[in-house]
């Protein structure tokens, strides 16, 4: 077993608590390394719970001093593991079982860069197994990635392995490359928009792939269950700090970015464009996609009565 388990983690107890076993669980795990962000509730406990259930993976946790946000968190965890790859995951999703296994897989047969499998939001009261099976091979009929707005479209229809110049952030990669190149603490506060983004990228442009398996899959809480977090604050702050994230990735990537996708647009042009598209995801569309799943919510059981 060649595999470290990382999770940054900050007062997310509850969220552990489901998802925890499924990290426990994986094959060719050997360690799992939580860091602690400084937290104050009570994940030490369910951390302990968990693993007394599964005594068969080892447990490590790092408690950082003070509150240094996920990039610096990811970072350490990969300094303190003894294995040679790591498989970065996030505190409010689950891993399908296999998900660590098939990664390496094909990590290591392709001797690329980095390996994901593909993300899945839960809706409502939905089990991990049944937002999967709806999920199926995707929801979208959209290309997986948007290279201009240089977003990943996670919902897009595919069937064979892609080659992207990043993905999501549940990854498998070499030890060796999260020491050289690194998660940049920069992107500490606010929601942290583009914190995973910048490692991908940064081995990407440095010439390694970065490829997505259609064939696994990690399953992220409803938003509903994630009361915590970068992703949970009011939206014009969320909207405020990616702007201020995306120009900071911006400069210190578009160029070279731009050059190696044969782009025409200037990064002003592309900062208008990206600046957009962030004020419609964060503030515009919210309320009208939770009043349109709430109107599908209330229609859907009228359907099923007999008539």
């Amino acid at each position: 077993m060649t595999i470290t388990l990382v999770v940054p983690t900050r007062n997310r107890g509850y969220t552990l608590e489901k998802v925890l076993t499924s990290y426990l669980t994986q094959d060719d795990v050997s360690e799992v390394i939580l860091v602690d962000d400084a937290g104050e509730d009570d994940t030490a406990a369910v951390i302990e719970r968990a693993s007394a259930r599964h005594p068969g993976t080892p447990v490590r946790v790092i408690t950082n001093a003070e509150r240094m946000g996920a990039a610096y968190s990811r970072q350490a965890g990969a300094r303190a593991a003894s294995n040679p790859y790591i498989l970065f995951c996030d505190d409010d999703e689950y891993l399908e079982a296999g998900y660590a296994s098939r990664c390496r897989d094909l990590l290591t047969r392709t001797g690329v860069g980095a390996v994901s499998g593909r993300r899945v939001y839960m809706r409502g009261k939905e089990t991990p197994e049944q937002a999967v099976l709806r999920f199926g091979d995707g929801v979208r009929n959209r290309a997986p990635f948007d290279r201009r707005m240089m977003q990943l479209v996670n919902g897009a229809r595919f069937r064979d392995v892609k080659s992207l110049p990043f993905t999501n952030a549940i990854i498998l990669t070499h030890r060796d490359l999260v020491l050289q190149f690194g998660f940049d603490s920069y992107y500490s506060r606010g929601n942290g928009y583009r914190e995973e983004s910048d490692f991908q990228l940064n081995l990407y442009l440095s010439g390694y792939e970065i490829l997505v398996a259609p064939d696994v899959h990690s399953i992220h809480l409803p938003m509903s269950e994630v009361r915590r977090g970068g992703q949970r604050v009011n939206p014009l702050s969320k909207f405020m700090w990616s702007v201020h994230y995306n120009e900071y990735f911006l400069d210190k990537y578009y160029e070279q970015y731009r050059s190696r996708e044969r782009l025409a647009e200037t990064r002003w042009i592309i900062s208008a464009f990206q600046t957009t598209f962030l004020f419609w995801w964060h503030v515009v569309r919210p309320p009208i996609f939770n009043a349109y799943m709430a109107v599908r919510s209330h229609l859907r059981p009228s359907a099923t009565r007999p008539g």
